[in-house]
C-alpha cells in the first residue's frame, strides 16, 4: 500500500500516484480505440450503401474520416502521455501511430479514387482497429510487466 499518514493526513505515494494516472491514461485511450473501431465498421457500412447507390452516404463516409482522424490524433496524445508520464507500455502509443498513418493514406487513397488500395486497406484498418480493442485493456497496465512493450 502507498499510503502514508504524515500529520493525520493520508498522502498518495508518487508510484500510487503514477498508477491512478497510468490507470486513467489507460482507461481514455480504451474509450477512444473502442470508439475508433465502431467508426471504422460504421465507416464500411456507408461504404457498402454508397456501392449500393445512396450518393448520401458519401457525405457521411467523409465525415466518419474526419472523426477518426480526430480520434486518433488524441488516442496519440493519450498514448504518449501513458508512456511519459505514467510509465506505461509503448504499444498503444504505436498502435494509434500506425493507424493515424494508414488512416491518412486511406483519406488520401479515398480522395483520389483508388478502390484498388481503399478498400483492402479499409479492411486492413478495421482489422487492426478491433484488434487493438480486443487487448485495450491492458493498455493502462506498468511497463515492466513483461507481457509486451
Amino acid at each position: 500500500m502507498g499510503a502514508e499518514v504524515a500529520d493525520g493526513k493520508t498522502t498518495l505515494s508518487a508510484t500510487d500516484g503514477r498508477a491512478r494516472r497510468r490507470r486513467a491514461y489507460g482507461h481514455g485511450y480504451a474509450v477512444l480505440m473502442y470508439t475508433v473501431a465502431l467508426v471504422y465498421f460504421a465507416q464500411a457500412v456507408l461504404a457498402g450503401q454508397f456501392l449500393s447507390g445512396s450518393y448520401d452516404a458519401l457525405r457521411w463516409h467523409q465525415y466518419g474520416a474526419t472523426f477518426t482522424d480526430a480520434l486518433l490524433f488524441c488516442a496519440l496524445v493519450v498514448g504518449a502521455l501513458l508512456r511519459r508520464h505514467g510509465k506505461g507500455k509503448l504499444w498503444p502509443f504505436l498502435a494509434a501511430l500506425t493507424l493515424l498513418l494508414a488512416n491518412q493514406a486511406q483519406n488520401g487513397a479515398g480522395a483520389a479514387r483508388l478502390l484498388s488500395l481503399h478498400i483492402p486497406l479499409g479492411v486492413a484498418m478495421i482489422a487492426g482497429a478491433f484488434l487493438v480493442a480486443l487487448r485495450v485493456r491492458h493498455a493502462g497496465e506498468p511497463a515492466d510487466t513483461g507481457t509486451s512493450a
